[in-house]
């Protein structure tokens, strides 16, 4: 079996242009808190570079910028975003150059474009600076639905939306041959979560059929890349999340006693992951999920 690195550059025929785990080639690239230590993976081959997912603050844009530019990585040629949130998709406009190809789903560049300023306003008023922030959103050149097959030399790079959750899919990268599964925001790992009040229990079929894939590694959008034990991992939190707030669902809304008491919890069971500070956010969200359940409204 060839190592990622070969499949790559076989595949930059096609998209126009220190390793991590097993696979040699693999890069990791994690942004600090603001965009809750958001992965980005990068991967130089000898016909050009493949970003997954870019950066968020122009910090932290600058920083992977020359990371890459000193391992002889740029110009870049292609790009893939899984998502459009802009903790893992705002940078990428200072990394690409105009032959770059940036690939994603149409409903990726449909969250772009339609909540690029009121996601730039939240932000301003949650004191991230004007000018860390792009003024414009990243703008796919080649956009597909439902699913890509990329194939080269026998291989195939697979983009797939993944999503019955959420207000828009994700988007997977799999590597058949491989076995490699660059998950995005399906997956955290040691990483406390942000919810957003998503159906927990589609998430928990979608990490499930990602299992199907029977993938060797799996790269999280955020936390530290391992084996198919991720998406274990993932579904069991988001499990545990849905049955400590199903018993408070009758309450019309959380206190803050009942908030601190879930967070406690919550943090005791997992005491050594990072950011217990976003566990308000997900249990006040998952609370209005479970009411909007209780009253019929889906």
């Amino acid at each position: 079996m060839r190592p990622l690195r070969t499949v790559v550059a076989a595949a930059l025929l096609v998209l126009g242009g220190g390793a991590v785990g097993e696979v040699p080639g693999v890069r990791r690239f994690t942004s600090g808190e603001p965009s809750r230590f958001a992965n980005v993976f990068w991967l130089r081959t000898g016909r050009g570079s493949v970003l997954v997912d870019a950066p968020f603050l122009a910090a932290d844009t600058a920083a992977l910028g020359a990371e890459m530019g000193a391992a002889g990585a740029l110009p870049l040629g292609a790009a893939i975003l899984t998502g459009g949130r802009p903790e893992s998709s705002w940078g990428l406009g200072a990394l690409v150059s105009p032959a770059t190809r940036v690939w994603g789903a149409r409903s990726t560049a449909r969250r772009l474009e339609a909540s690029f300023h009121g996601e730039r306003e939240r932000l301003l008023r949650a004191g991230i600076p004007f000018a860390s922030m792009p003024r414009t959103p990243p703008i796919l050149t080649n956009a597909f639905s439902g699913s890509l097959n990329l194939g080269f030399e026998g291989y195939t790079l697979r983009l797939l939306e993944v999503g019955e959750a959420g207000d828009s899919p994700s988007t997977i990268v799999f590597v058949p041959e491989t076995g490699e599964l660059f998950a995005g925001e399906l997956v955290w790992n040691r990483v406390f979560p942000v919810t957003r009040g998503e159906d927990l229990g589609a998430w928990r079929r979608e990490l499930a059929g990602l299992k199907r894939l029977r993938p060797r590694v799996v790269y999280p959008g955020h936390g530290e890349p391992g084996g198919v034990e991720l998406l274990d991992g993932m579904a069991a939190w988001l499990e545990t999340l849905e049955e400590a707030v199903r018993p408070l669902a009758s309450r019309s809304s959380l206190s803050a006693r009942d908030v601190a008491s879930l967070r406690a919890g919550l943090v005791r069971k997992r005491s050594d992951w990072l950011l217990p500070s976003t566990l308000e956010t997900s249990l006040r969200a998952e609370h209005a999920r479970l009411r909007r359940l209780l009253a019929g409204g889906g």
